[in-house]
């Protein structure tokens, strides 16, 4: 079954639910040859690509991101791989530890001659240094605006969009459909809402009232109340995990009803809506970029239906509503592609043919978008601002690049 025209029609993984990716985090699709570089255009050796992944630890949601990509690979593999070489990925748990992340790092490259290290979150800045000393192609599921930095960082690509992006996006929005509304943030206390509340000030919105919270933390009712004593009639919300759908639920139990945004990574059926209640979130707006596999509305997609095939048939079905487990999908497309691009070459091969990429389709990604490096190298920068209807994500508006947003 076809994902999509051109690069992205080659599909894979190795999906597993965090508990047997603990048990399993040392295996992969290695084969007997397995201790060959993980690159060489010549060679009909193993392509060796390693994961660092929280599997363990306070964000061990994660791991639903390296089930999604795994099980991409894995598909590769049983189709045949990248131009006749198979996938060798190495999945190694650092639960979220910025030291043994580096670890990880230095045991992929050292010992299992990885060519290309994936890494998640902020913490990959910190494992950036020795893979660019390395001369290793690092790809960052992260939104910090150090994973842009090129410069500094040449071997290193991000992911996702740059935090700020969404809060630009959302920003506009509001100053179109509500100007003179009264504006406040309730997000967690790190730099994902700052780089969000830099994203609403650069489009003109600045905040009345931003309160956060540290990760954990559920019942929000006093926050909620002090943003409704201070007027806030527009609210952007990002607490992420079991906060997110709590702070919905209580915002109808006290009557609290301003008009809400929801961040993009915690707007899923899975972990936000369908906990919260459909009713307590209709209404609602996000600005969105990749499907979500829970989402009515993408039952028929042809992305959505190949990404539940392999998933299911390579990995844990329970994450075949993960809208993480589909971001680590598209993310393991855009790799195999770059890699057939390079010839299966990590390093600069890697980072060339990932900056190369210009009108890619990607089967995550929402009708209408393409992946294209844009500021930064970032593949992933066109949002579309979506309201819930009580039944699924709707369009309310057009296809935003945040690039251009950027630049004007």
């Amino acid at each position: 079954m076809s994902v999509a025209t051109g690069p992205w029609s080659r599909r894979a993984v190795v999906a597993l639910a965090a508990g047997s990716l603990l048990l399993t985090a040392a295996c992969s699709g290695r084969s007997d040859d397995s201790s060959s570089s993980g690159s060489g255009s010549s060679s009909d050796q193993p392509i060796v690509v390693g994961m660092s992944f929280p599997l363990s630890g306070p964000l061990a949601g994660a791991a639903a991101v390296a089930d999604g990509a795994s099980a991409y690979f894995q598909h590769v593999n049983a189709d045949g791989g990248i131009n006749g070489r198979k996938i060798d990925y190495q999945l190694l748990d650092d639960g979220y530890d910025p030291a043994r992340q580096a670890d990880n790092a230095r045991q992929l490259v050292s010992k299992d001659s990885a060519g290309v290290v994936l890494t998640f979150g902020g913490i990959s800045s910190a494992t950036a240094p020795y893979l660019n000393a390395q001369k290793v192609a690092q790809v960052a599921f992260g939104t910090q605006a150090a994973l842009s930095d090129t410069d500094a960082t040449p071997y290193t690509r991000g992911w996702f969009p740059d935090g700020s992006w969404e809060g630009q996006v959302v920003g506009q929005h509001i100053a179109e459909a509500g100007p003179g509304a009264t504006v406040g943030v309730l997000g967690i206390n790190n730099d994902l809402t700052t780089s969000q509340v830099e994203g609403l000030t650069a489009a003109g919105v600045a905040p009345a009232k931003v309160l956060t919270v540290a990760p954990g933390v559920v019942d929000l009712t006093s926050q909620l109340n002090e943003l409704r004593g201070a007027g806030v009639d527009t609210l952007f919300l990002a607490v992420v995990g079991p906060a997110q759908s709590a702070t919905l639920r209580t915002m109808a139990d006290i009557g609290y009803k301003p008009q809400v945004y929801l961040y993009s990574a915690a707007s899923d059926f899975a972990t936000s809506i369908g906990p919260a209640g459909l009713p307590n979130v209709t209404g609602a707006l996000t600005a969105q970029y990749f499907k979500d596999p829970a989402d009515p509305r993408w039952a028929e997609d042809e992305g959505v239906k190949a990404f539940r095939t392999d998933i299911g048939q390579y990995g844990d079905a329970k994450n075949a509503d993960s809208y993480l487990a589909i971001e680590g999908y598209g993310a393991a497309a855009a790799i195999v592609a770059t890699l057939e691009d390079s010839d299966g070459e990590g390093g600069e091969a890697f980072t060339k043919a990932w900056d190369a990429i210009d009108g890619a389709d990607n089967p995550a990604l929402l009708p209408g978008m393409q992946l294209t490096a844009g500021p930064g190298s970032r593949l992933v920068h066109q949002y579309q601002v979506l309201q819930f209807d009580g039944t699924s994500w709707q369009d309310a508006g057009d296809v935003v690049d945040a690039a251009d947003l950027a630049q004007g």
